[in-house]
């Protein structure tokens, strides 16, 4: 039986384990987990690829005063603003989607990130994707709109990911004449 751990810590999941197959061929291990990786960073594409858009027919604006200052500023709400899949405004949040295939580090204007040699990493670097992942802050009142985890359970229907890295291997084998 094959040992994969898979995690979601904030805004990253995480695949990792394998010990005994990554000593044995961990080619196909790394292939396999690259290959879940990549799969699970496409369905989060699909959740954060709702109806959105700048439109000014969907938005409103709001005339309100800081908290601080007392300063009089406008407000932008869009009206679709809490749906889900995350409506693309900017296109930030989607674009800085991005994972790691096992053994890469990528770096960007949000930091840098790494996968151990046989970890793949989906992850979101702008700030506030954990705010909207997790429904805090200023995403507070639209609850929740956890695009890693579902891509995950999207993906990983049926155990996909166990599948897909026993093909792998069950590759290396065949191509060893075991």
């Amino acid at each position: 039986m094959l040992d994969v751990k898979i995690t979601i810590e904030g805004d990253r999941v995480l695949i990792e384990g394998l010990n005994k197959f990554a000593q044995e061929m961990p080619g196909a291990v790394q292939r396999g987990i690259g290959r879940a990786g990549s799969g699970i960073y496409e369905e989060a594409f699909k959740w954060l690829s709702g109806a959105g858009g700048e439109s000014k027919k969907k938005r409103r604006d709001y005339v309100g005063f800081t908290k601080k200052s007392g300063e009089k500023v406008t407000f932008r709400s869009y009206v679709d603003s809490g749906r889900y899949p995350v409506p693309v405004r900017s296109g930030n949040l989607r674009g800085h989607l991005n994972w790691l295939f096992p053994g890469q580090t990528k770096s960007g204007k949000y930091g840098t990130f790494s996968a151990g040699p046989f970890e793949s990493i989906v992850y979101d670097s702008v700030p506030y994707a954990n705010v909207i992942h997790e429904g805090r802050g200023s995403s507070a009142k639209f609850g929740p709109r956890r695009f890693l985890t579902d891509a995950l359970e999207r993906f990983n229907q049926g155990a996909r990911i166990m599948t897909i890295i026993e093909e792998e291997i069950q590759k290396k084998i065949k191509e060893a004449g075991l």
